[in-house]
């Protein structure tokens, strides 16, 4: 394990490019390892935590999960400043279920199409130790654009966007996802929030939850009562 956060540190400064490789091969290699945290005690508390949060859970929130694999450890070495967590996804609830839509590839997510999942499954403990959201003051105007930019990036079968290219469209990674749904909604009002230094690497996952028009909602770490 240490060897591999010290290749991963040595190659985001010496090029984000060949750590952006180094994530594709993670994807693309083996099989999902299963989750290590079973114990009943730790699921039971973990999900009440889930289950409670979903009350707080409004359209268009961001939500962020922290991954306890390697894949995520790479991810998270991606962030700017805060490295809490390693995935993110839109909010949107359906018939009174709350739903993450989210961008991810490799072999979490054999047909690279974007997903859409219940807040349980993408929360899950098992898999991730800690989860927060986070909201943009968006009006209904600006909600019912977001709404339609998810949905039918959803029904085109959007794909991730293995070599996490900022400049195309067609294909997507997770932050790159959630930064341009939003970002359309607000009539291109976060275009001066994208990081032209690091281009085409262009959005990092804390780069939404630290922008300053960003409310906390709720974090939450998964714990053993």
């Amino acid at each position: 394990m240490k060897k591999f956060l010290l290749v991963i540190y040595f190659l985001k400064r010496q090029s984000p490019g060949c750590l952006l490789l180094l994530l594709i091969s993670c994807y693309n290699t083996g099989k999902p390892k299963e989750g290590k945290n079973a114990d009943p005690a730790y699921l039971q508390n973990s999900f009440t935590k889930i289950n409670a949060a979903k009350g707080l859970l409004q359209n268009g929130d961001m939500i962020f999960r922290n991954g306890t694999d390697e894949v995520s450890q790479a991810a998270r070495s991606m962030n700017r400043k805060d490295t809490s967590y390693s995935h993110c996804g839109l909010v949107m609830i359906e018939h009174d279920t709350v739903f993450v839509y989210h961008a991810l590839g490799g072999i979490y997510n054999p047909d690279q199409k974007l997903l859409r999942e219940p807040v349980d499954s993408f929360c899950n403990p098992k898999d991730n130790n800690a989860f927060g959201v986070y909201r943009f003051p968006l009006d209904q105007q600006q909600l019912s654009i977001l709404q339609d930019t998810v949905y039918s990036w959803y029904h085109q079968g959007l794909k991730f966007d293995m070599f996490f290219n900022f400049l195309s469209d067609d294909k997507l990674y997770c932050s790159e996802f959630v930064f341009k749904s939003l970002n359309h909604s607000m009539s291109r009002k976060m275009d001066n929030y994208v990081r032209l230094d690091t281009i085409p690497f262009g959005v990092t996952t804390d780069d939404l939850y630290l922008h300053p028009d960003s409310k906390l909602i709720i974090r939450e770490k998964f714990f053993s009562p």
